[in-house]
């Protein structure tokens, strides 16, 4: 009877340069990809000889995820960089000069555009000033809270809606894993229900006046107290938000302003509302003026949580209108006057856009 012989497995001249080469490549591609990380993720050189380098991807994403640009703000910095040779956005903004010269320059190019809509101007204007408004505020934050796990229930929060108005909610229960929140609810006690799995953004103050931002996801709605609660995710990266978030310009002009007529086209989740101001009209002076909001004198004493329309001449040309929630009334006592503390509530991406070339002086 015949016995298989097993004879070693022999491999091919041909084979071994092959798989040598596979190796070869293999070495290569984690050596780039190292090279590749180490470029998107080191830290930031702020040093003279880096100011005259270009913007380029890597550059990009690390200043998206340092100031939290979102798709749209990075897609419009990347827009600008591939159509021109852009110093070092990381250096720049990391500086008010260079910072601020990017920002002039490029508010002069956008509006020298005569063959653009003004929609499209608006926009892109809109942006600039959105990336401004996060450059210059993250100089001045130092977060010490950092996570809503840390806040003690039976606190205040408030849910931050996107016109910036503040609805009163309460932690009822504060979990390793979530926040049970009271349903926080309109000037009409209509419930404010954004939809299940949607972000939103909540605003805690601490009893020594610092406030933080945060932003959690909302996980679902439940009833076990008989109000409805809704709960959410926590969040690890609560930001320190400036009270007075955008930068302020004395004025000391005229302007006139009117009371407003709230009413709601719907109730619940789905509830419209709408502004409709008065047909009188009262004087006024415009003390100052920022893209969130203005402050008033009168010789009126009106009261906190109302809502007025204010007619303002911004830059000198036509007059703009916005609709705003007094959060704060001063008597000024020698004068018999009042100061009105104004949050715009409703406002056009075309009068924020002046209102912001007009205090940084952007204006030809």
């Amino acid at each position: 009877m015949n016995r298989l012989t097993l004879l070693p497995l022999q491999i091919s001249t041909r084979t071994t340069i092959l798989l040598s080469g596979v190796v070869l490549f293999l070495v290569l591609v984690l050596i780039i990809i190292k090279k590749l990380r180490d470029r998107y993720t080191r830290e930031a050189d702020y040093s003279s000889q880096s100011a005259d380098l270009i913007t380029n991807g890597a550059i990009l994403y690390r200043i998206t995820k340092m100031y939290d640009f979102d798709q749209k703000e990075y897609a419009f910095l990347k827009k600008i960089c591939a159509s021109k040779k852009i110093k070092n956005l990381e250096y720049a903004f990391h500086f008010d000069t260079p910072s601020e010269e990017f920002f002039r320059t490029r508010f002069h190019e956008i509006t020298d555009q005569p063959h653009k809509k003004d929609d499209f101007i608006q926009n892109e204007l809109s942006l600039l000033f959105s990336i401004k408004q996060k450059v210059d505020n993250s100089r001045k934050t130092l977060s010490n809270l950092t996570s809503t796990a840390s806040i003690p229930a039976g606190d205040t929060i408030f849910y931050f809606s996107d016109t910036k108005e503040q609805f009163e909610s309460k932690i009822l229960e504060n979990t390793k894993n979530e926040l049970i929140l009271s349903i926080p609810k309109d000037i009409f006690n209509n419930p404010i229900k954004p939809p299940v799995l949607s972000k939103i953004s909540l605003l805690y103050q601490t009893k020594n006046g610092s406030a933080y931002l945060s932003d959690v996801r909302i996980i679902r709605y439940q009833n076990t107290t008989g109000a409805g609660e809704m709960v959410t995710s926590h969040c690890n990266n609560m930001q320190s938000y400036q009270r007075r978030q955008f930068k302020r310009i004395n004025m000391n002009i005229p302007c006139t302003f009117s009371a407003v007529k709230i009413t709601t086209g719907g109730s619940g989740e789905k509830a419209e509302i709408t502004y409709t101001p008065m047909e009188r009209k009262y004087s006024g002076l415009l003390l100052e003026l920022s893209a969130g909001g203005c402050s008033i004198m009168t010789n009126m004493n009106i009261r906190e949580k109302q809502y007025i329309r204010t007619e303002l001449n911004i830059d000198g040309e036509q007059a703009d209108s916005v609709i705003g929630l007094i959060v704060n009334t001063t008597p000024i006592t020698d004068k018999r006057q009042y100061v009105l503390h104004i949050l715009f509530v409703k406002i056009s991406s075309k009068t924020r856009n002046k209102i912001f070339a007009r205090v940084y002086e952007y204006k030809k």
